[in-house]
């Protein structure tokens, strides 16, 4: 943007970096994972992403047993016990301070924090690098997370410093913050990738939190202003994919002005997040839609004049 200059310095509490990913946008991409989002979807596919603070995450089914981790702890918060027939580590999360001390011992990979505090100036650095690839394939950096508006500063920044370096920027968001915070990251973004749940705004914060009136006038108002949109809509079983609320998810979305809407089928595979961080997935036994159902919801969205994606 004409006249600013990014400020590197400023830090963002960074979640995980995905190269060279094929999704959230066009061409070849890094996206960058940011902790903390204001909705609680009981669907969600990054639990470990929700809390706006560092979190150490567990995957038992790579632990080998090897016994570090507790000799290491200093507030004797992991022991060896059994999963079943597995003798693993056993984290006793209350006891837990988040140091990092056992992730640096745990070669297998079982244990790391998710959630590390990270400049912008170091963040641009390492997606500088896959630039080559930015340009070979049209791609380039997709902020995501939780949620870029909770870290509003950081993610400003960062969008401007990778724009000013002439890579193609996505963010993509809940819609869910202040409508001028909407509008300045939106100033950065050359693709706004923007979450759509449910119209029904008791639905809205029945499963997700919080009620949708800001995110519908966010949607609204970017659309307004000429911002390139794709409205993405998680399909969970039951809750929103039948017919009629895909048909009032178009109608809404074409209303708003927005051209292209993405159906995201369910991911069945988001329960196994949820052991990272010892918390219950209430959504269990639901299974990914059949194609040939995601194509008559597609069906249903061009009826309404809408350009379809399935998939991310």
């Amino acid at each position: 943007m004409l006249g600013l200059s990014p400020d590197m310095s400023i830090e963002g509490l960074v979640l995980d970096v995905d190269r060279f990913a094929s999704h959230d946008g066009p061409g070849i991409r890094t996206t960058v994972f940011l902790k903390g989002c204001p909705l609680a979807c009981v669907w969600c596919h990054s639990p470990e992403s929700r809390g706006a603070h560092p979190e150490l995450l567990y995957q038992d089914e790579r632990c080998d047993a090897c016994g570090l981790c507790p000799e290491t702890c200093p507030e004797h918060a992991l022991s060896m016990g059994m999963n079943g027939e597995r003798h693993v580590a056993v984290l006793d999360r209350d006891a837990c301070t988040v140091c990092g001390k056992c992730v640096e011992v745990c070669y297998p990979g079982a244990l790391r924090i998710g959630g590390i505090a990270t400049s912008v100036g170091e963040m641009v650095q390492q997606v500088e690098a896959d630039a080559p690839f930015f340009i070979s394939s049209g791609g380039g950096v997709t902020l995501s997370g939780g949620e870029p508006a909770r870290q509003p500063d950081f993610s400003f920044n960062f969008l401007l410093a990778c724009q000013m370096r002439g890579i193609h920027t996505a963010m993509e968001t809940t819609g869910y913050a202040r409508t001028e915070v909407m509008q300045r990251l939106a100033s950065v973004a050359d693709l706004l990738l923007f979450d759509m749940k449910l119209v029904d705004s008791a639905a809205h914060m029945k499963y997700a939190g919080v009620p949708n009136e800001l995110i519908i006038t966010n949607l609204r108002m970017l659309a307004s202003e000429g911002h390139d949109i794709q409205v993405r809509v998680p399909c969970i079983p039951g809750i929103n994919d039948s017919a009629d609320q895909i048909r009032s998810t178009s109608r809404l979305v074409a209303d708003s002005g927005v051209k292209r809407i993405a159906l995201l089928p369910y991911n069945s595979a988001a329960g196994a997040k949820y052991d990272w961080i010892g918390t219950p997935y209430t959504l269990g036994g639901r299974t990914t839609q059949e194609e040939e159902y995601m194509d008559v919801l597609a069906g249903i969205c061009k009826t309404a004049g809408l350009e379809v994606q399935i998939g991310g």
